[in-house]
């Protein structure tokens, strides 16, 4: 983990994945971030397989943080909530409208007593006539076009099989917290930072928004270059791209089509775009009489854009993925040895890092950071406010 964020301190009551993902961004870059959760824990704990607590939801989003758990649903609850984000430098949070208020933690109601605070919401569909409507990250990929983008070769809308708007709203709004932290040091005070799931999903579909509206207005729907695509080979598949009359010359001599070098009809881009069928049709054929590692070969010795298939356990044991550190193993019990793909900028070969917490691991030794007393901290235990799961071996 880096120290860019150290003595940042980050109060985390968000569930899901898009503002704990912008959590875990924070704690790998040295933040020190509590995730609070409540008796029945975040809700991501339950979706899908588990170990020891944790699915891949909730894992991936929570390496790094230190973990209590309150009962929200008490008065003792809520103030505690309200004492630990008074002494916090930022406030993550994503829950319905109104849930804040009631919790006593909506960003009116602390910032009075920390004036500095940075405040990041959440939301799911943003202001407007819709701001009540529950969203998921399938909810609004549905709603805001993305798995028409992503539409099978019969028209059948298709999400993307991974959280990628909740994934790009944790990366958009650690951004914009980084920015608010600049803007408190340079005496400009704290902010409250809004993300919607709606605009994140609109900000990552600009492209492809303003290639539709191209088309609509009588643009071909043509492709970016020919031959352009994933290509079938004797074992397995590759993916060859095409952006330059020197790298078609070089496609033409690996496959053995000499003749399209002088062939008036391919001499250009827009010339080989008029008949991407037959050039398609032909380099599809010849690559299937050749292994995957041929072709690569092939076409990097003639300086052409090309690159393997791969599946997780390919990529993951790719030497060049292990040679450059991107990827850390876990530690700690049933997580000994998990791999986890690092956030850009802090690959280190050989990373390890510690499993995420169980519910309420560190809720006494957080209080007690927080100058509450061991009576007081068993007398919150006793009555349900707080929960706390000791580690193992734990003599607290």
């Amino acid at each position: 983990m880096l120290d860019d964020f150290a003595g940042i301190r980050v109060l985390d009551v968000s569930q899901g994945f898009a503002g704990p993902y912008c959590g875990a961004i924070l704690a790998r870059g040295g933040a020190s971030v509590i995730k609070v959760e409540p008796p029945a824990g975040d809700w991501a704990r339950t979706i899908g397989g588990s170990i020891e607590g944790h699915t891949a939801f909730s894992l991936v989003p929570n390496i790094g943080k230190r973990g209590i758990c309150i009962d929200g649903g008490k008065a003792a609850g809520r103030d505690l909530l309200a004492k630990l984000a008074a002494s916090t430098d930022i406030v993550i949070q994503n829950f319905r409208p109104g849930v804040v208020e009631r919790l006593q933690i909506a960003d009116h109601q602390l910032r009075p007593d920390n004036p500095g605070l940075i405040y990041v919401s959440i939301l799911g569909f943003g202001p407007g006539p819709y701001a009540k409507r529950p969203a998921t990250d399938t909810i609004i990929q549905g709603f805001t076009g993305m798995m028409m983008m992503n539409r099978d070769a019969n028209g059948t809308p298709r999400r993307i099989g991974m959280l990628a708007v909740d994934t790009a709203a944790g990366v958009y709004a650690a951004q914009q917290v980084g920015a608010a932290l600049y803007r408190r040091l340079s005496g400009r005070g704290g902010q409250h930072i809004k993300v919607s799931l709606v605009e994140v999903a609109a900000a990552f579909q600009a492209m492809p928004i303003v290639d539709d509206a191209l088309r609509r207005h009588g643009q071909p729907d043509v492709p970016l270059s020919v031959p352009i695509g994933t290509f079938a080979t004797a074992d397995g598949y590759i993916n060859l791209s095409c952006v330059s009359n020197a790298m078609f010359h070089g496609i033409c001599q690996v496959i053995g089509k000499t003749e399209w070098i002088s062939d008036p009809r391919f001499s250009s881009e827009a010339g080989r775009l008029g008949h991407v069928t037959e050039i398609t049709s032909e380099v599809t054929r010849i690559l299937l009489t050749q292994n995957s590692r041929h072709w690569i070969e092939a076409f990097e010795r003639n300086d052409v854009l090309c690159g393997p298939v791969q599946d997780y356990p390919d990529f993951l044991n790719d030497p060049h993925v292990r040679g450059s550190g991107l990827q850390a193993t876990l530690q700690g019990g049933a997580f000994d040895g998990i791999p986890l793909t690092l956030i850009p900028g802090t690959a280190a070969p050989g990373s390890r890092l510690p499993a995420p917490p169980r519910l309420g691991e560190h809720t006494r030794e957080v209080l007690l950071e927080h100058g509450y007393s061991k009576p007081e901290i068993d007398h919150l235990v006793a009555d349900g406010t707080i929960v706390e799961t000791r580690a193992e071996g734990s003599k607290q």
